[in-house]
């Protein structure tokens, strides 16, 4: 069972593939508040590409291909333009050549077309044989979630729906990643509980960032962790259905959360046991955990559609920031910092940082690379980030049930490097035994790929 021996029969080999590949396509928000974000990818698409070549990830020539799709808001909110498709360029040259044809300016309402530029994402050709990911970048939630002042509170005027976007892209193997620019993002109702919901759907990840120093690092990071995915998934992405299927004809459940957390728990025990090794994204959550919050989430990632969610969204009241993120603000952590140096591991800027911040970030980094702000050093030598002083994944004072397993995850050898942003937001990549977390995704992800082909 999942790829192990034990007394269920072998799963079905995956597909024969010619060479490891991914498909990885860039969706920027290229409204007013957006520059920062554009400039960044502007500047480090190259590294970016060589980085995710260089991660021996991929085995061959052309295995990675970099598309990008920039959107606005529709008229009248936004007369320039809704979206942009460039689709897969041709080489980074081009891609960079049409990253710096984009300029940040209007928007309007707040709300933007993301759903527009998510439709456009669907369409693009995308290679059956390869790992294919989805990086929005955004600091404004789509129309018709709910938000106060939407120009479109029915959603998209196109008639597209987000959700079921999401599905499609679930159904197609597509991971969707969110990077959250903040502290605008949480700015609005809903935004926060939509967006992840949304990367549920897809088995991908809601990345908060307050720095746009960080973003290279953030999308090298997730290549790596999606090409880990896909992997697996062509591994034992049919016994988990078999194994669901068996549950489902003794326990009468059919695909209900408890019957998936069940399944994933028993395929982390089982790779685990094998010591299967995953690249993994860890980032502070700097976001308020709250029944409402949680209760929101649920009901974005398996409604429908808007319609279907909306009347059932519970408003969440005060800040959506972590007490402990904006004491760490007052504090200076997030302050302009100034990036350290792995012969001179200084602390961060501000002498109240409570934690080292070393800029090392070995296995991201080339020769004299320096990425938005953040100096990053090659060579041997790698900073450890070791479980005595864990990044606190769910941005509480308090470890829940799931943190708890995370943590164990973290007791045994496991070490991982980690960068700083400019800001002092901090950024880690660890290669470790596979997560509970990533089990679970896998678990969604195979079930929402069961009719794909």
């Amino acid at each position: 069972m999942f790829g192990v021996p034990a007394q269920a029969s072998a799963p079905t080999p995956p597909p024969p593939r010619a060479a490891n590949a991914l498909d990885l396509i860039f969706i920027i928000d290229a409204t007013g508040s957006m520059g920062s974000y554009i400039a960044s990818a502007t500047r480090n698409i190259e590294t970016i590409c060589d980085k995710i070549v260089e991660s021996e990830l991929l085995s061959a020539p052309g295995a990675l291909r970099v598309g990008l799709i920039s959107y606005r808001d529709h008229p009248p909110q936004d007369h320039v333009y809704i979206v942009r498709n460039f689709g897969f360029a041709k080489d980074v040259q081009e891609m960079k050549s049409h990253l710096k044809s984009l300029f940040a300016a209007g928007g309007g309402d707040g709300p933007e077309a993301a759903t527009a530029a998510l439709a456009a994402a669907v369409e693009l050709p995308w290679r059956t044989d390869a790992a294919k990911m989805a990086i929005l970048v955004t600091d404004a939630p789509p129309h018709g979630i709910g938000e106060y002042g939407d120009g479109f509170p029915n959603g998209s005027p196109d008639g597209a729906d987000p959700l079921d976007l999401a599905r499609r892209m679930a159904a197609a193997g597509i991971s969707l990643f969110v990077v959250a620019c903040e502290p605008a993002l949480s700015g609005y109702q809903h935004a926060v509980d939509f967006y992840k919901g949304l990367v549920q759907i897809t088995s991908g990840m809601l990345v908060p960032l307050t720095t746009a120093s960080l973003l290279a690092h953030v999308v090298v990071a997730a290549a790596s962790e999606v090409m880990d995915m896909d992997r697996l998934h062509r591994e034992v992405g049919d016994a988990v259905l078999e194994r669901l299927q068996n549950l489902s004809l003794s326990t009468g459940e059919s695909h209900t959360p408890s019957l998936l957390d069940t399944v994933a728990r028993e395929l982390h025990e089982k790779l685990s046991l094998r010591n299967e090794s995953t690249r993994q994204l860890i980032i502070d959550d700097i976001y308020r955990e709250s029944p409402e919050s949680t209760h929101n989430v649920h009901v974005w990632s398996t409604a429908e559609n808007l319609f279907v969610a909306r009347p059932h969204i519970r408003k969440v009241i005060g800040s959506r920031l972590s007490q402990k993120f904006i004491e760490s603000r007052r504090k200076g952590l997030y302050a302009k910092a100034t990036p350290s140096s792995v012969s001179d591991p200084a602390p961060a800027a501000t002498p109240s940082a409570p934690r080292r911040v070393v800029s090392d970030f070995s296995p991201f980094s080339v020769p004299g690379m320096s990425v938005a702000g953040t100096e990053v050093a090659a060579g041997p030598q790698m900073s450890e980030y070791r479980s005595s002083d864990p990044i606190d994944d769910d941005g509480d004072d308090d470890m829940d049930e799931e943190n708890s397993d995370e943590d164990e995850a973290l007791q045994g050898s496991a070490a991982y490097t980690y960068v700083s942003g400019d800001d002092g937001q901090r950024l880690a990549l660890r290669q470790d035994t596979i997560s509970l977390e990533q089990a679970r995704r896998l678990t969604t992800q195979s079930v929402a790929r069961r009719q794909f082909t």
